[in-house]
C-alpha cells in the first residue's frame, strides 16, 4: 500500500455534513446500502440521543450482545464512512458520521460481474478483445474477452476434448441441471 503524506489527503465528498464537503455529492444523490445486520447497528446508533454511543452500549441495543461477528459489522460501517470510533480500545465511542436518510437497507448487495466472465452482449466502452497467447500451445491468437486463454484449434483437439480433461465437466447425469464437477456428487 502507497503511503500518503497528511497534507495530500482530500476529504471523502460523499460523507459528513460540512458546507466544505458538498462540492461533489448532494446528499439525496449517493444512497449508501446495509444488509439487515449491519443496518440494525446502524438504526441503534441513528436512534440514541445525540446519535452517539458507547461501543458495548451499542453492541446491546442492536441486538448483538451475544454474537461474534460484531467487530466485523463496526469495521464494514466505518469503512464505508458511515460511523466513527473514538477513543481506547476498551472505552470506545461509536458516533454516526452521516445523514440517516442516506443509509437504505437492501436484502443483499449487488454483486459485481468477475472480469473473468463472458461480457454481456450490449458490450460497454471498453473492450477486452486482444491478442493473447494460448495457454495450450502458446500460438498467438485473438482473444474476445479476458477469460478466453485457449485458442479455438486447441479446443477441437482430441485432448482438449477428452472425457478425462478436468476441465470439461461430465454432464448432468443426475437430472438436477448441474454437472458433476461443479458439485462433486458421483
Amino acid at each position: 500500500m502507497k503511503y500518503t503524506p497528511a497534507e495530500d489527503l482530500q476529504p471523502d465528498c460523499s460523507i459528513g455534513f460540512s458546507p466544505a464537503q458538498t462540492i461533489g455529492i448532494k446528499s439525496q444523490d449517493a444512497k449508501i446500502q446495509l444488509t439487515p445486520t449491519p443496518y440494525a447497528v446502524f438504526k441503534a446508533l441513528a436512534d440514541a440521543p445525540g446519535q452517539e454511543l458507547p461501543y458495548n452500549v451499542l453492541k446491546t441495543n442492536s441486538g448483538m450482545a451475544k454474537v461474534n461477528s460484531f467487530p466485523k459489522h463496526i469495521q464494514e460501517l466505518v469503512a464505508k464512512g458511515v460511523i466513527q470510533c473514538l477513543g481506547p480500545h476498551r472505552d470506545r465511542y461509536v458516533i454516526l458520521r452521516v445523514d440517516p436518510a442516506r443509509v437504505e437497507r437492501v436484502k443483499r448487495y449487488a454483486r459485481k460481474t468477475s472480469q473473468h466472465s463472458r461480457p454481456d452482449s450490449q458490450g460497454g466502452s471498453q473492450s477486452t478483445a486482444k491478442e493473447r497467447k494460448c495457454l495450450s500451445c502458446q500460438k498467438t491468437f485473438k482473444s474476445e474477452w479476458i477469460g478466453m486463454r485457449i485458442c479455438g484449434d486447441c479446443k477441437l483437439t482430441p485432448d482438449w476434448q477428452d472425457q478425462d480433461n478436468p476441465y470439461t465437466p461430465e454432464g448432468d447425469t443426475d437430472g438436477s441441471g448441474l454437472s458433476d464437477l461443479t458439485t462433486g456428487l458421483y
